[in-house]
């Protein structure tokens, strides 16, 4: 999934990214590869226990430590639909951006639901810990937040940002991938 939202997201060239909630480092390590600086960062030491990525910081989504206008793209994966205040966090974000970058999330749409990841796990014939995992997602989308279109352009809104593009993933469209840009007359 990971791969696929990189791929998706097709930064450009010379792009100082920064991935928020970053676990132990996969998707800056997959924008490494592909030649991109990229950093990530995690609220919670023990995720960097077994680390992907050589530039992972220590921090929390509501106070990131760098200066306004740095990043050209800060992602944010599977994050936001755990917090108890992703507009904050959103807002936060944005101050990172470099004016017309970028912010790409990827979260449960609002089509997630345990009954969906159920019919999609026995769809594709998942057992073990991948059914396990998937229904464990739908279980923590359940009890917090999921987006539709409309209320992810409303999100994006209230921290100066224009969605400008989205993409449903797996199965019917459980996880929803977004992209908004910084609006342009916003100063950082």
């Amino acid at each position: 999934m990971l791969r696929s939202f990189a791929s998706w997201l097709d930064p450009k060239p010379a792009s100082l990214i920064l991935d928020v909630g970053t676990g132990p480092g996969l998707l800056p390590g997959i924008f490494a590869q592909s030649g991109y600086h990229a950093f990530g960062l995690d609220y919670s030491r023990e995720m960097f226990n077994n680390a992907l990525h050589p530039n992972l910081i220590l921090a929390s989504v509501f106070s990131l430590p760098f200066k306004p206008a740095t990043f050209n793209l800060i992602t944010a994966s599977n994050l936001l639909f755990l917090l108890s205040d992703p507009r904050a966090a959103l807002i936060e974000m944005t101050r990172l951006l470099k004016p017309n970058g970028e912010i790409a999330l990827l979260n449960p749409s609002e089509q997630m639901s345990v009954a969906a990841a159920t019919a999609l796990a026995d769809e594709r014939e998942l057992t073990g810990l991948s059914r396990d995992t998937l229904l464990n997602y739908a279980s923590r989308a359940e009890r917090h937040f999921c987006w539709g279109v409309g209320e992810l352009e409303q999100l994006f809104s209230s921290a100066d940002c224009q969605l400008t593009a989205t993409q449903p993933k797996m199965g019917t469209g459980l996880v929803l991938f977004a992209l908004g840009k910084r609006d342009a007359g916003i100063q950082p």
